[in-house]
Order: C-alpha cells, then sequence, then structure tokens
C-alpha cells in the first residue's frame, strides 16, 4: 500500500514515518512539507493512502486540498485541532487523528485502511458472492516479516505463535522453524487477522493451532504460553 505524508512540521513528518516504518504492509513513497510538491507527485505516481495536517502553511488547507483532488486516494487526517473532524469523515476519510497520536491509535487506522486497501485490490469472480457473505475470503494468506536485509513471505497457515522481544519477535512456525524478525509486537498484531489473539503482552497466537487451555495457560504443541490477566476477557471471548 504506497503512501505519502504531508505536513508542514518537521516532528509531525519524522513522528508518521517512524510509525509507518514499523508496518511492513505499507510503503512511504514521499514524505512532503510543500503543498505544491504533495499534489506533483499525485499527479505523476499512483498513491494508495494519504497522511496529511489539516491546518497547514499553504494557501489552502489538508481539508480543501483533498477536496481539489479529481480521484482521491484514501486519506487520514492527522490534526492538533478537533473541529475539522465532521468535515473530515464527510469526504469519506478513513479515520481523523488527534496529535499527539499514540502508537496503537494509528496502527488502528492504518490496519482499517489496509482492509478497505485489500477489498479494493482482491481480484473477484462472477460466480464468488458479495464480500459481506465470505469475510473470510478477505484476509490475507500470507505477510512479509523482515529478517537481516530481507523480507520473507510467510503463510498465517504456519504461524503457531509470536514472542515479542522489545524490538524485535521471534515467529515460531510449523516444522520446528523460527523467524526473528526487527518489528514490535503491536506492529504485528495490526497486520494479524482475527485468527490470531493477544493472549499476554509478550505473546500472539494462532486460535486453531491451540491444543489445550489449562487455568492461565495454553499448550500449543509442546509450549506453554500464559495468559495475562488484561487479555482474559478478549482472549476467552473468542473462544
Amino acid at each position: 500500500m504506497r503512501c505519502i505524508v504531508i505536513d508542514d512540521e518537521k516532528p509531525g513528518l519524522d513522528l508518521v514515518c517512524n510509525y509507518l516504518n514499523e508496518i511492513p504492509f505499507v510503503q512511504t513513497a514521499g514524505v512532503f512539507q510543500d503543498m505544491a510538491e504533495a499534489l506533483n507527485f499525485l499527479v505523476s505516481g499512483h498513491v494508495d493512502l494519504i497522511f496529511t495536517d489539516i491546518e497547514l502553511n499553504a494557501n489552502i488547507n489538508g481539508i480543501e486540498f483533498i477536496k481539489s483532488l479529481p480521484s482521491p486516494p484514501m486519506v487520514i487526517f492527522i490534526s492538533a485541532y478537533d473541529q475539522y473532524a465532521i468535515d473530515g469523515f464527510s469526504l469519506d476519510a478513513v479515520d481523523y487523528l488527534l496529535k499527539p497520536v499514540s502508537k496503537e491509535r494509528f496502527f488502528k487506522a492504518v490496519n482499517k485502511a489496509y482492509r478497505t486497501f485489500l477489498m479494493k485490490t482482491s481480484p473477484k469472480t462472477a460466480a464468488e458472492p458479495e464480500p459481506e457473505q465470505t469475510p473470510a475470503a478477505r484476509q490475507p494468506e500470507y505477510i512479509f516479516v523482515k529478517v537481516e536485509n530481507r523480507l520473507l513471505k510467510v503463510f498465517l497457515s504456519d504461524i503457531l505463535y509470536v514472542k515479542g522481544f522489545g524490538d524485535y519477535v521471534k515467529l515460531y512456525l510449523t516444522g520446528g522453524k523460527t523467524l526473528l524478525s526487527l518489528m514490535a509486537l503491536n506492529s504485528l498484531e495490526a497486520v494479524l487477522p482475527g485468527t490470531f489473539s493477544r493472549i499476554h503482552r509478550s505473546y500472539i497466537a494462532a486460535m486453531d493451532k491451540i491444543d489445550e487451555i489449562e487455568h492461565k495457560r495454553i499448550r500449543i504443541g509442546d509450549a506453554l504460553l500464559p495468559i495475562g490477566e488484561s487479555y482474559m476477557k478478549s482472549f476467552f471471548g473468542k473462544i
């Protein structure tokens, strides 16, 4: 999913770009402090998603800028002010984020955009039912994770569980394989579909791979994983 970021203040740009660097399914195609440069880029290249501030040092604000585009891509507005929210959502914005934006709130907005992106780009045949009749069909079959200097395709069906180690995650796969990736556990959680569940601050488990639930632990194969108190309700709700 190709995106650009527009903000006339560098700290705002840097924060958004740092968040985006942790999300493997987003490519930051351009970063702009000048509205005219952003417009030229949009005219010359394909973009799926725009992140833009609203009050910019320009002749038009972010909302007016989106209105001026003949075929605007998806947009997520980021502003220090909430009075523009109604105008923003009237343009079918994916989301409206208030500064300072937390990482969890940002990932939630991007994940919402990604679901829309998948629905738009997934191939369909005339024989297929409508998306609302087959929600599972919209789920991706694989993700790409960064391992050293490579991006490796990992099929979701191969993931047993994931453990977080600060800025890294370790994926435990079928066949006894493991992968260590430079990625925060929260970032990976935002990518994974509902067939996975966060069970602990350090663990995400594949629901269909759980063999046994014992008090505050689950067993997947030979591994016993703890269920954190704060994750009990959501986990057992899925069960």
